[in-house]
């Protein structure tokens, strides 16, 4: 198979919030964009952390969801990201791991774009 890489398949579309942002919020943004996961950037647009849909099954569980908890409290800080440059069979290996959405970063950490199993199965379906 030819080498697929990342940035072929990646979303540029990106739902962020802001690093100082609160929970509620970043919530919101989700279900307004119908997005499973969201980007936490800092002011430069760097990685700072990951808000899944699991995130917040855990944080009902333990708070209220309406509080004022900011992100920071319960984003996954120890982001696995891919480079635009890694092939489909570096993101097998991330996916067997049980990744299923992938920050796409610059070698500065900085975002530029999502890639997700969805991609993936979408681009070996069309191809």
């Amino acid at each position: 198979m030819e080498d697929v890489f990342v940035a072929r398949l990646m979303s540029t579309d990106l739902v962020t919030v802001d690093d100082d942002a609160t929970v509620a919020t970043a919530a919101q943004r989700m279900l307004e964009e119908g997005v499973s996961s969201i980007l936490v950037v800092d002011e430069d647009r760097r990685l700072a952390g990951l808000l899944t849909a699991t995130d917040f099954v855990r944080l009902v569980r333990e708070n209220d969801p309406e509080d004022e908890t900011p992100v920071a409290a319960c984003m996954t800080v120890d982001v696995v990201t891919a480079d635009p440059q890694d092939t489909l069979d570096d993101l097998a290996e991330l996916t067997e791991h049980g990744y299923t959405h992938l920050p796409v970063t610059t070698d500065d950490n900085e975002v530029v774009g999502m890639v997700s199993t969805t991609d993936v199965t979408a681009y070996l379906v069309d191809r």
